[in-house]
């Protein structure tokens, strides 16, 4: 592939994945206010309808399924329309039943185009630049949440609730659209997809769930603890997000170099090292600085998935990846309903201090995983051509 076209390909890449990202965090930001200023909804009605949300999660192999059939980019093409008419259908909806129904279809466009995206991406990006790669383009993310945010705010000046979902559905829905016309194949005719599971990726795979497991425990409880222990109103939770998406621009591509300059496994058995003081720090300070401290360093310790996704690619060759990448998602979600059902039992039964020195222990687990990891001199070269 001649520089030019990788040029314009990660290009299209990154420009589809700031599209994906301005639609998703509209339906985050509107959704809690639309749901109970519109529908009067209830904590109940909210929690079934955000556990119903991580169902295309759970079915995400089927995205590496897909991929035996069309190209990586149509799929994420396709995946953009899907996810904004689920925006579209958010705005007309006229009961919480359909609500719910236009949220999962929502989330099968976002976790669709998810690993297809990364994969296109990590097939473009050379050996000694994914995670540089990566890095910039969750840099882009972080700003397109942003401009989603400021979009919303903008437009809820205005217009209702409806009218703003269905001006951004549409314009995400029109790129969606286009891409999916404009787009060439971007492999060859007699090249092949896999999505069996393979063996060797068993690590990949491992630590994918484990890492789940806590991004659940943390995402689930950790602002709900701020919330509930600490009154923090909306005020200051907007606050925190917002510090949280400009942090990240720049701490993306920071993971990102540091990834390929010392190598995944530092990355990763440093990360679950720091969250281990995290989450016991969760448990037992009651020092609200601090607490909101720790929440915005985990956020940006997410961005270590970005050494996890290149060691797969330095071990998995072309035509493995995609379907890696989907099992490594569904491997995320499978205790994505469970986790936050058991978390809360937890901290009903023996206090909050139980549910988060749960997510220590899982943590701790996750580092003794990560450091079966081969050092970066080791980590074997998978075949990078891209047709």
């Amino acid at each position: 592939m001649n520089f030019r076209i990788r040029k314009v390909s990660i290009f299209t890449v990154t420009f589809s994945s700031v599209v994906v990202w301005i639609g998703f965090y509209t339906w985050r930001i509107m959704f809690n206010n639309f749901a109970v200023e519109v529908f009067d909804a209830s904590a109940t009605d909210v929690g079934i309808i955000q556990a119903a949300r991580e169902i295309p999660g759970l079915l995400a192999f089927g995205a590496g399924a897909l991929a035996l059939y069309f190209t990586e980019s149509k799929i994420g093409a396709i995946s953009i329309v899907t996810l904004g008419a689920g925006l579209i259908l958010s705005g007309m909806a006229p009961s919480l039943l359909v609500l719910g129904l236009a949220t999962v279809l929502m989330s099968f466009g976002f976790h669709y185009f998810e690993p297809n995206n990364s994969s296109q991406l990590l097939m473009l990006a050379g050996r000694h630049e994914l995670g540089r790669a990566q890095g910039k383009l969750r840099s882009f993310e972080s700003i397109a949440g942003l401009v989603g945010a400021g979009l919303v705010l903008w437009l809820t000046l205005f217009l209702d609730y409806r009218v703003t979902f269905f001006l951004i559905g549409g314009l995400v829905t029109l790129v969606g659209l286009y891409l999916t016309w404009a787009l060439p194949a971007n492999r060859a005719e007699t090249e092949t997809r896999s999505v069996k599971i393979k063996r060797q990726y068993w690590l990949y795979y491992t630590l994918s769930f484990l890492r789940g497991c806590r991004r659940h425990i943390f995402t689930t409880f950790a602002i709900f603890l701020l919330v509930k222990n600490h009154e923090l109103g909306i005020t200051v939770v907007s606050a925190i997000m917002l510090t949280n998406n400009l942090i990240t621009i720049f701490t993306h591509r920071l993971i990102g170099n540091l990834s390929d300059k010392i190598g995944e496994k530092v990355i990763l058995v440093t990360t679950s090292l720091l969250l281990i003081f995290i989450f016991t720090g969760y448990a037992y300070i009651e020092y609200l600085p601090l607490l909101i401290g720790f929440y915005l360093i985990d956020n940006v310790l997410f961005g270590s998935s970005i050494a996890l996704k290149s060691y797969l690619r330095k071990i998995a060759p072309p035509e493995d990846l995609t379907g890696c990448l989907s099992f490594g998602m569904t491997a995320n979600h499978i205790t994505a309903v469970v986790i936050p059902i058991v978390g809360g039992l937890a901290w009903n039964a023996f206090g909050y201090q139980a549910t988060f020195l749960a997510g220590a222990g899982i943590v701790f687990i996750d580092m003794l995983f990560a450091l079966r990891l081969p050092r970066h001199e080791e980590t074997p070269t998978a075949d990078h051509k891209v047709s």
